[in-house]
């Protein structure tokens, strides 16, 4: 987990109200993919946390040349573990529910929209430039369509 993560940016101009659509909705897939959304970006901030402080824990006690009961008892320590421990929780939640998504029937514009916003943040532009730039420009022409449409 060292090291910037490459989602960082993407949960938040991904999801479905950073591009415009703010129907309301009962539409199930709407629904689980702002479920995951939310949980991609909280375990996102937890990253940038988590690296925040192992780097300050690296720098001020040398953190990967001490022992296990010298570095339990370090502050921060624990937290680390805690932080750590939230986003593999996180992670195994949403992998879980990535893995439900497809087969739900998106039933609005928000839906779709929603839907391809998890494909978007699932599929940073250093993995697949290409197919990240589709997928924004579809939801981009999707809200155009939205618009045209009163949506």
């Amino acid at each position: 987990m060292s090291g910037k993560s490459r989602r960082q940016a993407i949960a938040k101009s991904g999801s479905s109200q950073a591009i415009g659509f703010n129907q309301r909705s009962t539409d199930e897939a709407a629904e689980a993919c702002s479920e995951w959304l939310n949980r991609h970006e909280e375990h996102e901030r937890l990253i940038r946390q988590w690296q925040r402080l192992e780097t300050h824990l690296i720098r001020e006690h040398d953190l990967f040349n001490l022992n296990r009961r010298d570095r339990a008892s370090l502050a921060g320590a624990s937290e680390l573990d805690a932080i750590n421990a939230r986003i593999i929780a996180l992670f195994t939640q949403n992998q879980k529910l990535l893995a439900t998504i497809p087969s739900l029937v998106a039933t609005t514009i928000d839906g779709v929209a929603s839907k391809l916003s998890v494909a978007l943040a699932s599929v940073p532009p250093d993995e697949s430039r290409a197919t990240h730039k589709l997928v924004k420009s579809i939801l981009r022409d999707l809200q155009a369509v939205a618009q045209n449409f009163g949506e």
